[in-house]
């Protein structure tokens, strides 16, 4: 740990949120754009308007409770995007599964994290194979690479096209031997390709995308196939620092800002002229263009998008967990 990162200067894990100066020793010219990224995201509004003359659908988010209980809303959705437990073993898993059967909500979503090892076969303990344990998940629905539709006074289509997280590539060479990482795959594969339904109003993963409350660590191949997809809802969590929403229109403000991102960087090379100032350029000129046309042409209530969330409960890098679902209505 360097001596910059025990005087909370720089973060001690890239797990931890980001300081200032680990910002600028990345890219000053990402952080700029990120800035200006969220900016204009405020500056457009809520990207999500329920039709009008019906009830909205109401999704209680949570996530990565880590064997905690939480407060949670009340709602018609309920949806816990993995790390059930931290240990992964059927006991733990089921006493989370036994609370949220609890819960009031009408329809509860359950996918499974890398923590959850019983959910993959693989990855499960020797106790419990020899035991031959099994889940209740009476009143539950589980979801892995499956579709879920539910008509709550409207259908809506809930998939679950993969459970596992993604992590960076020296990250993952490093823990895949590690015996509470499960549903792992490399990242030469391409595991989410065409795997989501074209209809999907809520998608639910426990990893990120790559470049949205992600720290980084997203994954790029979940962040293709929701640009094919385009659901109204994405729910995850996985990276605890990365806890909030955010709002998703895939046009051409952000397709610059995701490309700005996705290139090499760091604080000499940003000086000099390149493909990502062109990026950077050309997101500057479409942030301003949807701004505009949003308050001057469109005018309020007229977005068409989606929103990302990061439900993560457990508080950054300790065991800490905080009551804070994330509401949604769609």
């Amino acid at each position: 740990m360097s001596l910059l990162a025990c005087f909370g200067l720089r973060r001690r894990t890239v797990y931890d949120r980001p300081r200032l100066l680990d910002y600028l020793a990345a890219s000053p010219l990402a952080l700029i754009a990120t800035i200006l990224y969220r900016l204009f995201l405020y500056l457009r509004g809520s990207p999500l308007h329920p039709p009008r003359g019906q009830i909205p659908v109401r999704v209680v988010c949570i996530s990565d409770t880590h064997d905690r209980s939480v407060h949670v809303p009340t709602g018609d959705v309920l949806v816990h995007a993995g790390d059930l437990s931290t240990n992964g073993t059927a006991s733990d898993i089921q006493a989370q599964l036994d609370w949220i059967r609890t819960l009031p909500h009408a329809v509860k979503i359950v996918v499974a994290g890398n923590h959850d090892r019983f959910f993959d076969p693989e990855s499960r303990i020797p106790e419990d194979v020899s035991a031959n344990s099994r889940l209740d998940l009476d009143g539950l629905t589980y979801l892995e690479d499956e579709l879920s539709v539910q008509e709550i006074n409207v259908l809506i289509y809930i998939p679950s096209a993969s459970s596992g997280p993604f992590e960076s590539f020296a990250e993952l060479t490093s823990r895949l031997d590690e015996p509470m990482t499960s549903f792992q795959y490399p990242p030469t594969t391409s595991p989410w390709f065409s795997r989501v339904p074209p209809q999907t109003d809520v998608l639910v993963t426990h990893t990120p995308p790559k470049h949205h409350l992600d720290l980084g660590l997203g994954c790029p191949g979940l962040l293709r196939e929701i640009w094919r997809v385009r659901p109204r809802l994405h729910v995850f969590g996985h990276v605890h620092s990365a806890y909030g929403s955010e709002p998703v229109y895939f046009d051409e403000m952000q397709a610059a800002y995701e490309r700005l991102l996705s290139r090499p960087s760091g604080p000499l090379s940003d000086l000099i002229p390149s493909r990502r100032w062109l990026d950077f350029l050309q997101f500057i000129f479409q942030g301003v263009r949807t701004v505009l046309w949003k308050w001057l042409m469109a005018g309020p209530g007229s977005n068409r998008g989606g929103l990302l969330v990061n439900a993560a409960q457990a508080f950054e890098t300790t065991n800490m967990v905080k009551s804070r679902a994330i509401v949604v209505d769609i």
